[in-house]
């Protein structure tokens, strides 16, 4: 009877997450705002025109995002008492704000409180992956906006970047997410740069003897003992040293040849079947596969959390106060 009662309880469970997620589907605006995501795409080309590093720092908002309450825009909330949270230690480098501020309110002109920030959010991303020569996937949408964002969330919740596989698939798991899930979003790393601070425990005190991570390529590890001098570490240096900001395999190859700057990103290898995809896709032959489970990662994390239907708000203005 106990078993029975329990394999009712998992299919309630898998019933209500798929009531959850109902609303959510391709096309959503078709009726109501047709044309929504060619407003957001001719935004951002202008956009990315005056500031390409945007692209990562779009891409990274959507992540942070979706790991802090799910996908509801509460990243983009203000606090005037510093509790929301993009006042958490880990979203105080987050950037691109501003851009969709601007793009809400192209959207805004042409449909008024219809398009959620967060289902903009959603687009932005996937445009900037786009625009930095990589997959377009459908989005889903039909996401609402959240009204809480609590700083001490941001802290329990965004994965760390110094943690180990087995850390970070538990907090992949915990937003619905796979181990695969999770070595394919980590490629986001592909574009964009890290300050010096996140990972300087690995140049200067990696076991707290002054020492320097063992399992940085030496060469490499001089490099960016240069580049970060324990004086300067508000500078910043890239994450992917092969191809800095075209998104492709190459963050994959710096992980398998011991150049990840990150420890969560180097930490891949250290797990037999995440080492196995970063080493497959060190030595694939197109970017086919890669991109096809970055869509479908990218997809599956967009789904974290939504609120749909009645739930939450469409807000005029992204970024409105809390307190």
């Amino acid at each position: 009877m106990a078993s029975a009662t329990f394999l009712i309880l998992v299919a309630a469970a898998s019933l209500l997450a798929s009531f959850a997620q109902a609303d959510l589907q391709y096309g959503y605006y078709n009726t109501t705002c047709p044309g929504v995501e060619k407003l957001v795409r001719t935004k951002l080309e202008a956009i990315f025109a005056a500031d390409s590093t945007l692209r990562a720092g779009l891409l990274r908002l959507h992540f942070h995002d979706c790991f802090v309450r799910g996908c509801d825009a509460s990243l983009m909330l203000n606090s005037h008492n510093g509790t929301a949270e993009k006042h958490a230690d880990p979203n105080l480098t987050v950037r691109g704000y501003e851009a969709i501020e601007a793009i809400k309110e192209v959207v805004e002109k042409a449909c008024p409180l219809v398009v959620s920030c967060a289902d903009i959010m959603a687009m932005a991303a996937r445009d900037a992956v786009n625009f930095s020569a990589g997959p377009h996937y459908e989005v889903e949408t039909g996401r609402r906006d959240g009204n809480v964002s609590m700083l001490e969330e941001a802290l329990t919740n965004l994965p760390p970047a110094d943690g180990n596989v087995t850390v970070l698939t538990e907090y992949f798991a915990d937003k619905n997410l796979t181990m695969k899930d999770m070595v394919v979003l980590s490629a986001a790393h592909t574009i964009g740069v890290t300050h010096c601070s996140s990972f300087s425990k690995r140049l200067y005190n990696f076991t707290g003897a002054g020492d320097q991570d063992p399992s940085l390529e030496p060469a490499y590890g001089k490099t960016l003992t240069t580049k970060c001098p324990a004086e300067k570490m508000a500078s910043v240096v890239p994450m992917d040293d092969v191809t800095v900001d075209k998104f492709d395999l190459g963050y994959y190859e710096s992980v398998y040849n011991h150049r990840a700057v990150l420890r969560s990103d180097a930490a891949l290898l250290d797990d037999s079947l995440t080492g196995a995809y970063v080493a497959l896709m060190n030595n694939a032959s197109s970017l086919d596969i890669f991109f096809a489970d970055f869509a479908v990662a990218m997809i599956n994390m967009g789904r974290a959390g939504v609120l749909t239907g009645t739930q939450g708000e469409i807000r005029e203005t992204c970024g409105v106060y809390v307190d």
